[in-house]
């Protein structure tokens, strides 16, 4: 190799060596700054003090679609059973019952949990159409109720829930379910 070469090669590294040290100076400026303009800024969180729970109603007003959630968690939770989530059907009727018919309705729901158990079969319920009597608080859910043997379906029919609610203090909540007869 020739001086002059080496030379060359010295100039190179020590420009590619200069590039590195600028673009290393510019990232260490813009970590500096990002600091600090986080540290000068103030942010607070507002958190309000209240407790929304399940069956509450905006200013007492129930609408549609809320008691179509609440009519499905309950449809479910009866009719979509199987023996290894009686447990959580229970919890779900526990939570959206009103409390003087919360008693009944999980005898109900007990009965149909241990005819689940001792026949060892599980039930699902296809929801297909919702009829709504808002001034009755009443919601009517037509479907299909399917029967399984564990993953053979058995038998299936149609089936009509009449779900009705009342009013407790600022909640709807559920006060009775009883399978209707299904018009031809």
């Amino acid at each position: 190799m020739t001086f002059d070469t080496l030379k060359k090669k010295l100039y190179g590294a020590q420009r590619a060596r200069n590039v590195l040290a600028v673009f290393l100076a510019v990232a260490i400026f813009g970590n500096v700054l990002q600091s600090w303009k986080i540290s000068q800024e103030s942010t607070q969180v507002v958190l309000i003090p209240s407790r929304v729970s399940d069956g509450m109603v905006a200013r007492g007003a129930a609408d549609i679609r809320y008691l179509e959630a609440v009519t499905l968690d309950a449809v479910y939770a009866m009719y979509t059973i199987s023996p290894n989530t009686v447990s959580y059907g229970r919890n779900v009727i526990e939570r959206v019952a009103a409390a003087q018919d919360r008693a009944h309705l999980l005898d109900l729901y007990d009965d149909i949990a241990e005819d689940i158990r001792l026949r060892r079969i599980s039930t699902v319920f296809r929801p297909e159409k919702f009829e709504h009597d808002l001034a009755r608080l009443q919601v009517a859910v037509t479907g299909t109720l399917a029967t399984y043997l564990d993953t053979t379906e058995v038998s299936t029919g149609p089936r009509k829930i009449l779900l009705t609610y009342v009013e407790e203090g600022s909640s709807i909540r559920l006060s009775r379910v009883e399978l209707v007869e299904i018009e031809k």
